[in-house]
């Protein structure tokens, strides 16, 4: 089921917002997300957020103040796709600039999604992303590090892509199938010639062998 993922900021001032999340097995995602702006004034606090009723159980909410930023620093756990999805659509009504669908294939997580920075001016703008996945990364354009961990540290002034994928179990190979038929005809025609040749190897080694049994 694909996720809509909101992070919610002001598109105009300084922002800051850093969100860390880790995605299990069972498509289950715990994690903080810290929206915040740069305090001009000593009564400011930072955006509005509000958190569903539903969800109270398992998001909690407190200040955050840091650097010069105040906001919200919010933390969920273990909120499947719908939850987090009701979540990030409810927690504020500003205008959205990011969104990340999360889609299972089988044993496979994709991650495909877009972040807009494009209105937003460089001073004072903080944009970051990490994300935990629970297997080996396949592909991503994000930067890779330990753990099966991803980063992106987002630019502003531009659009941004923000993809990758993830297998839940190393020992699937139809799952590694489906992903190489969701990335693209080009690769799928990579994957029929390689399946073509090694058929014809095949074949040929056991024509040799029949051959050799009649001599």
């Amino acid at each position: 089921m694909p996720l809509l993922l909101v992070l919610a900021f002001a598109l105009s001032g300084c922002v800051r917002v850093r969100a860390a999340m880790a995605v299990d097995a069972n498509d289950l995602i715990s994690g903080t997300l810290e929206i915040a702006t740069v305090q001009v004034k000593p009564e400011e606090i930072g955006p509005a957020l509000t958190i569903p009723a539903e969800l109270s159980s398992q998001v909690t909410m407190e200040p955050y103040k840091a650097d010069g930023y105040v906001g919200q620093t919010v933390r969920f756990t273990q909120l499947s796709f719908d939850q987090l999805r009701t979540l990030t659509e409810s927690i504020s009504s500003l205008t959205s600039r990011y969104r990340l669908n999360f889609r299972r294939s089988g044993d496979i997580v994709s991650l495909a999604g877009v972040a807009d920075l494009s209105q937003l001016r460089p001073d004072g703008v903080d944009v970051q992303l990490k994300i935990a996945f629970p297997g080996p990364i396949g592909r991503t354009n994000g930067i890779l590090e330990l753990d099966n961990n991803i980063s992106w540290k987002l630019s502003p002034g531009r659009i941004t892509d923000i993809t990758a994928t993830s297998q839940y179990n190393s020992e699937s190979g139809m799952s590694w199938t489906r992903w190489v038929l969701l990335v693209g005809a080009g690769a799928v025609g990579t994957a029929l010639i390689v399946l073509a040749l090694a058929l014809f190897t095949h074949r040929r080694s056991r024509r040799k062998e029949q051959m050799s049994e009649y001599v």
